[in-house]
């Protein structure tokens, strides 16, 4: 694994990861209505989905990178593309904001972790959010299995880690997640800097191909 490239995918992983997306408001919920320690379930019915998508999305690189290496730099180039783009959506879109209602309902380990694989697994974009993300950082002078294996590990337990410190706070953080203002003010900083990554790991990449 490329040390440069992998100190690099975990500097945009953690910045994607502390964003509060749909998967930390669901994640946050569950935490104040039933515990931190059933959310666990949510946490790993949406890392377990993650798996899912990482495998599905590094199969049809590998085939990619086997048949055509002049592709394989294109996708690259595309998920650079796809990062500033998810970087300018950041900062001009309004974000949406959950509302934490109390609900008395007592939910079991296996629903809570129905509900966190559902929230990521009916996401279409997954799949091409990680064959966008991963190609950046894949050294195509290394073998390219290990790479990937490497890459999800490091984006499974850096996520996990992430929904794990927002289901521990999750009462605290209520009414943060709840003032549209103070989330705008933070997805426009991740924005900026989902841009600034892009362009960095643009002149990574023509040094690496």
């Amino acid at each position: 694994m490329n040390t440069t490239l992998w100190i690099s995918f975990i500097g945009t992983v953690l910045v994607i990861g502390i964003t509060p997306g749909p998967s930390v408001l669901l994640a946050s919920a569950n935490s104040m209505n039933h515990g931190a320690k059933k959310t666990l379930g949510t946490i790993l019915g949406d890392l377990s989905a993650n798996s899912i998508q990482i495998v599905l999305s590094s199969l049809g690189l590998a085939s990619i990178v086997i048949s055509s290496g002049e592709i394989f730099g294109l996708i690259k180039w595309a998920g650079v593309g796809y990062l500033l783009y998810m970087g300018v959506i950041k900062i001009i879109t309004a974000p949406k904001i959950g509302k934490f209602k109390k609900n008395n309902t007592k939910k079991g380990f296996l629903k809570l972790y129905s509900e966190g694989f559902l929230m990521s697994a009916s996401n279409p974009k997954a799949i091409v959010f990680f064959a966008a993300l991963f190609p950046l950082f894949i050294d195509q002078n290394l073998a390219f299995a290990p790479q990937v294996v490497v890459l999800g590990i490091t984006y499974l337990v850096i996520d996990g880690i992430c929904l794990l410190l927002y289901v521990n706070f999750a009462s605290r953080l209520k009414k943060y997640l709840e003032d549209r203002e103070k989330v705008h003010l933070q997805n426009r900083i991740i924005g900026a800097l989902l841009i600034f990554s892009g362009f960095m790991l643009s002149m990574v990449n023509r040094s690496n191909n």
